[in-house]
């Protein structure tokens, strides 16, 4: 039989059918949500109070790089203070195992809603078959090539000269690197990559190498399997970067990294697609007008050129299981991840802090505008291929120690040689805690989230 709700459904948009699904039931919503991502998302929360009751009352402003460890401590201490939690979504596991979240499939079911996002993007919400989160903010990485120097006819024939082939844009990551190693000029105050090698943020990188190369964190019984050949690629190519990189990268996030990007102080990176919107938005960019966006580069290092991108951190809306409001809090989330208030969110020029992901952001004017037509194609190549960190319990502290010895082997506190031995050693100490059982059912999680 067909779901009850269809006859409705069928008759009614999005908004209708999540304000009919709440019922009426007012309430103002605590959540845990940085400002630079509510403030764009203020006027949908706004419409919603009005036609549905449901609106936002207090909001605890923490970065989205600090939520995860706060809701952890909410899930220990199982408080009912807040509502929702705007958080990176491969914390879902962790988060579910805690028992802090609250499933939203039968509240998706009610208003007849679907994630609607690009390439089953969706799964990076999922977690043992069932729906924890929804998304605002794709965030995946995409290349960044200045076209306008590829171009320039002097730099051609430089190129062909020295390397005996034609400028092409990249397809492999050692192509990207022979570019970023011809632009590279410190003395013109030109870097050749932009990539973030912090502790914090650089470990996003590695995975792109090692998934593309072949490479999963473990095997089908919860041993790592870092030290292979694919493992050793990619911190291999991590640390080459070193010599197209800024000096001072390692101390370096977004807030230094960025201005660099847009005042044209650097040839080429993989980088969050929000900065596509940012570098291309006059007010704000030098550089408007002069990057080509694509796919990122791929590894032939299995055998086959094979392209992976990455999601981390992916914003999206986790419901508190143990608060009294956790049904309106469902359904201020669906609200947000709607199509009309989805592209609203997405295409803020000055708070371009969410990023497209719904398949109907990839043909919206209005997102096309802010991102540009080959932006736009960009993120959606990207999207079809993007990966997660390690989508597991535990995440958080698999994460945390890779970041610290590929940090201490970037700086040369260790041998790149030594990162990934000293790395499984400390990944089976968290593996022994959380325990192998455990783990091994999260497993099957984790391989449905990856793309194919």
């Amino acid at each position: 039989p067909l779901p009850a709700y269809l006859g409705s459904a069928l008759a009614a948009t999005e908004e209708e059918r999540i304000i009919k699904a709440a019922g009426g039931k007012k309430a103002d919503l605590s959540g845990m949500i940085w400002s630079n991502y509510m403030t764009p998302m203020q006027g949908a929360a706004e419409e919603f109070k009005k036609a549905a009751g449901i609106g936002i009352g207090n909001i605890q402003d923490l970065s989205i790089f600090d939520i995860p460890q706060r809701a952890m401590a909410e899930a220990l201490s199982r408080s009912p203070q807040f509502d929702f939690f705007h958080v990176d979504s491969n914390m879902i596991p962790s988060l579910s195992s805690a028992g802090l979240l609250e499933p939203l499939d039968k509240y998706m079911e009610k208003a007849g809603f679907k994630i609607d996002a690009v390439a089953g993007y969706d799964r990076f919400m999922k977690y043992k078959g069932q729906t924890f989160g929804v998304p605002t903010d794709g965030n995946v990485h995409v290349e960044f090539i200045r076209q306008d120097l590829m171009d320039n006819a002097d730099n051609q024939k430089m190129f062909e000269d020295k390397m005996g082939k034609k400028m092409a844009y990249p397809e492999t990551w050692e192509d990207d690197l022979a570019l970023m190693k011809f632009f590279h000029n410190p003395d013109k105050e030109m870097w050749g990559s932009a990539n973030l090698r912090n502790r914090a943020n650089g470990v996003t990188w590695w995975y792109m190498y090692f998934y593309s190369a072949g490479g999963f964190p473990f095997d089908d019984d919860m041993n790592p399997t870092l030290n292979t050949a694919a493992g050793q690629y990619a911190v291999d190519y991590y640390l080459a970067l070193k010599d197209v990189s800024h000096p001072e990268a390692p101390g370096w996030g977004t807030p230094q990294m960025i201005p660099r990007i847009v005042k044209g102080k650097a040839f080429a990176c993989q980088y969050w697609d929000g900065i596509i919107s940012l570098a291309e938005n006059p007010k704000k960019s030098t550089t408007t007008g002069k990057w080509t966006y694509g796919l990122v580069p791929g590894s032939k290092q299995s055998g086959k050129l094979m392209h992976r991108s990455i999601s981390s951190p992916l914003a999206a809306i986790l419901v508190n299981r143990h608060s009294p409001r956790k049904e309106q809090a469902a359904y201020m989330a669906l609200w947000w991840a709607t199509l009309k208030n989805s592209e609203a969110i997405v295409s803020d020029r000055v708070n371009t802090f969410h990023d497209p992901w719904h398949k109907g952001h990839m043909t919206s004017p209005v997102v096309q505008k802010a991102y540009t037509p080959g932006g736009v194609k960009a993120i959606e190549s990207n999207l079809k291929v993007a990966s997660p960190p390690v989508y597991m319990t535990g995440y958080l502290e698999f994460q945390d120690t890779l970041a610290k010895n590929l940090s201490e082997a970037y700086v040369g506190q260790i041998k790149g040689s030594e990162v990934l031995k000293k790395t499984e050693e400390d990944w089976k100490g968290i593996i022994r805690r959380i325990g192998k059982r455990k783990l091994s059912k999260d497993l099957a999680s984790y391989k449905a989230v990856m793309p194919s």
